[in-house]
């Protein structure tokens, strides 16, 4: 016969460690309207240059957690989310040597930078990556990315 207490605090353990797993982790930056367009940029692309550290797949977590209402509809919920940033378009973010972050244009709702980046193979690609101000609900009048362009190659880094 099974330990009811035993079979009880296992199911309480399992429980906790299936909520931790999607809990952000407390060093990671949050949607605030004192946040920037460009920080929320240099945010993403910094997170997105350490991926896994100090976890696995840290860094897309970091960036969804800047990814504007619009965008999730598009994207999914974060599961999918971390499938998309494994594709080819956008794997070569994941674990990159270096960025620059230019904006390119503004208008009052939403700004658009052209992220030049060199990939762990030394291939500098260019991005389009937009940020939108948020207009209702949980993240109103907070800067959050609202599309990223697929890379183009820019040329060949060191």
């Amino acid at each position: 016969m099974r330990n009811p207490l035993k079979i009880g605090l296992l199911m309480a353990i399992m429980a906790v460690f299936s909520v931790v797993e999607t809990v952000p982790a407390d060093d990671m930056h949050r949607p605030n309207p004192s946040i920037s367009a460009a920080e929320v940029v240099a945010i993403q692309l910094d997170a997105l240059m350490r991926n896994d550290s100090p976890d696995a797949d840290d860094g897309i977590r970091q960036t969804w957690a800047f990814a504007h209402p619009d965008n999730r509809k598009v994207t999914g919920p974060l599961g999918r989310f971390i499938e998309m940033m494994k594709t080819p378009a956008y794997e070569p973010l994941l674990n990159h040597r270096r960025h620059t972050i230019t904006e390119q244009n503004r208008a009052r709702e939403w700004v658009q930078f052209k992220v030049l980046m060199e990939d762990r193979g030394g291939r500098v690609l260019a991005f389009a990556w937009v940020v939108k101000k948020v207009k209702s609900g949980e993240y109103k009048d907070c800067w959050m990315t609202s599309a990223v362009s697929a890379p183009v190659l820019a040329g060949q880094g060191s």
